[in-house]
């Protein structure tokens, strides 16, 4: 029979401080999966716990990251928090970053791996649960498992598993998956793994017959939050025997207790604990990180067990090597190598070694398509939307990460021989960056403004019509004089009496796809704010407060969403410095996103942004948005 073994945590309040779980939390989960076991929702269930972690084991004939189960994971965790309030339990709902159910808990706090199989004759598993540490902890122990014959004895002894396995392995930042095969990729995916703040094993299969033989939980808590809301306590389900690795060659990872991130605060190097379920209490520091390994025999469904794996005394040693290397790096206090650098809450990049392993991949970044139809059925006007999965990254990572979905987007809907009109700003440089070269000809390239600014030049119109140009070599790219002008008039009269300037210029009016992105009024985004800042000093707070709240090509929006210019509660001043941009307009912008078969593209994101996306959606300026899950979200509210 199929039979899907899904593993759901979160940490939903500590019992005292982040040490334990209360009991009456896991009396409440089971009281929960016991009623969805007598409706028939699922085939058995256990609940355990690690530290503060709450864990849901059931087994069911549903499929992975099924509505059902996951929403039924997700009221169980709502209850418990419930429960954790009423005892003023630390941290109580902490892992539950939305406010409500949607579809699946990925992106919404608690973390979960799940396997669907065809259940053997006998079938051994054993779930590994993790606190106070992150994902990347299942990194050393899984490579052991699975491609270290000094580990893994039937890697050399047992026929049908000499092919090896092939490992999927997770970019975290990127949301981009690498699958590698070993014996054969063993270096590459060494190159990978070592960085485990980043790439993370996600799911091992075994070799010829594509059997899922384990299944990691990925989700980060501080990508998802965008600030550190606690540890990430990851979840593992490793299958065993005939044919898979042996309990025992499962288990032997975790007899040296190698360093992890985690522990304090989630900011310290410190030994991965193998412990009893009755010792996985981390108090000191808030830890040292502890694990424990739940055994199970599944029987039609049913989860015989669970056996604690780790109460054993073959693991004392481990144990005792633990606290040993716990009291010589908590000497360190907060001095690297105990605390984390600095660097490892940023990207980790191999750009030499990941171009040649990697550099012919394609991917497709996760979106949330129930809130592109929202925002489509809300906003009638878009004729697209595109919503990446980035809840709370941090400004930066989400410039990247919709701006590859702004070049996919693009490489979708041109064609050779199109005329591109291109805007200004970081996300749009991030786009043309993205972009796959020599994927286009005879392309022509315009710029959308050509007000200058004596800052972040490099993301002016004409600089980035040039690195369009790059990536399209027989493509035709046309620049125009950016020179400060007093008003749009003084422009004409200076450098539009040429006719070859006027050609272009009035060309970059009538493109086939025009780029833009939606700027707040903020220093970090390159246009209105130096503007105002250069001629008359106002300050971005100053022009908030004036009624001034977003950009699209340097053009300032006011607060209701019209054009600065055409603006009857605008002071003048600001209808001053909105008549120094020169460039394809709000106007002309609206008119050529009422126009059949043209595309006015807008890329914006980050939590910085939604004002200024809010304002610009009421001015109908493009017909295409492009941005994250969080802005989306917040659109929605209103």
């Amino acid at each position: 029979m199929k039979v899907t073994l899904s593993v759901i945590k979160a940490d939903i309040g500590g019992y005292v401080g982040h040490s334990g779980s209360h009991p009456d939390i896991l009396k409440t989960a089971r009281q929960i999966l016991q009623k969805a076991k007598d409706k028939r929702v699922i085939f058995d269930f256990s609940v355990l716990s690690c530290g503060d972690d709450l864990e849901l084991i059931m087994t069911h004939d549903k499929g992975t990251e099924n509505t059902e189960i996951h929403n039924l994971a997700w009221n169980t965790f709502v209850e418990c928090t419930r429960v954790a309030k009423n005892l003023k339990l630390y941290g109580a709902g902490q892992d539950l970053l939305s406010d409500s159910f949607a579809g699946t808990v990925r992106g919404m706090g608690p973390g979960f791996a799940e396997i669907e199989f065809e259940e053997r004759k006998s079938e051994p598993v054993v779930i590994f649960m993790a606190d106070k540490t992150s994902p990347g902890a299942w990194n050393l122990p899984l490579f052991k498992i699975f491609a270290d014959p000094f580990n893994t004895a039937g890697l050399v002894i047992d026929p049908s598993m000499r092919k090896g396995f092939i490992f999927q392995v997770l970019d975290v930042f990127e949301d981009r998956i690498y699958t590698l095969s070993c014996p054969e990729d063993i270096y590459d995916l060494l190159a990978l793994i070592g960085a485990v703040g980043r790439y993370v094993i996600k799911t091992v299969y075994k070799k010829g017959s594509n059997e899922v033989v384990a299944a990691a939980s990925t989700q980060k808590l501080g990508l998802m939050a965008g600030k550190y809301v606690g540890k990430d306590d990851p979840v593992l389900i490793v299958r065993s025997q005939s044919g898979f690795p042996a309990i025992g060659e499962i288990l032997e990872p975790f007899s040296t207790p190698y360093l992890v991130e985690g522990w304090m605060r989630g900011s310290h190097h410190g030994p991965l604990m193998p412990v009893a379920f009755h010792q996985a209490n981390p108090t000191r520091f808030d830890g040292p990180p502890r694990v424990i390994a739940a055994g199970f025999q599944i029987t039609n469904g049913v989860l015989i067990g669970p056996r604690d794996m780790f109460d054993d005394p073959s693991f004392d040693e481990a144990r005792k090597r633990a606290n040993d290397i716990a009291n010589y790096i908590r000497k360190h206090g907060p001095f690297e190598p105990h605390r984390l650098s600095l660097s490892d809450m940023e990207y980790t990049t191999l750009p030499e070694v990941l171009k040649l392993i990697f550099e012919e991949i394609k991917f497709e970044i996760p979106r949330k398509t129930e809130l592109e139809e929202k925002i489509k059925k809300k906003y009638r006007f878009l004729k697209d939307v595109r919503v990446v999965v980035t809840e709370g990254a941090t400004f930066h990572q989400v410039l990247k990460v919709i701006a590859k979905e702004a070049a996919n987007y693009f490489e979708k809907i041109a064609k050779d021989g199109m005329k591109i009109g291109v805007g200004c700003g970081r996300t749009i440089g991030n786009l043309i960056a993205n972009l796959t070269p020599k994927m286009f000809s005879g392309l022509k390239i315009y710029p959308l403004s050509v007000t200058p600014t004596l800052e972040a030049v490099e993301f002016s119109s004409n600089v980035l019509v040039g690195q369009m140009a790059g990536k399209y070599p027989d493509s035709s790219a046309f620049n125009l004089p950016s020179i400060p002008v007093a008003s749009y008039k003084e422009y004409k009269e200076k450098y539009l009496v040429n006719p070859d300037v006027k050609k272009i210029y009035d060309e970059s009016h009538d493109v086939d796809i025009f780029l833009v992105g939606i700027g707040a009024v903020e220093f970090k985004t390159p246009g209105f704010a130096h503007i105002a800042y250069m001629y008359k000093k106002l300050t971005p707070d100053k022009l908030r407060k004036k009624g001034v709240l977003a950009e699209i090509n340097f053009f300032p929006l006011y607060k209701d969403g019209t054009p600065l210019t055409e603006s009857e509660k605008a002071e003048n001043v600001l209808k001053e410095l909105a008549n120094r941009i020169v460039g394809v307009s709000l106007s002309r912008l609206k008119e050529m996103a009422k126009t059949p078969g043209k595309y006015v593209v807008a890329v914006s994101g980050g939590m910085e942004k939604v004002e200024a996306i809010k304002t610009a959606l009421k001015g109908k300026y493009f017909n295409v948005l492009i941005t994250d899950s969080y802005v989306a979200e917040r659109i929605l509210e209103d």
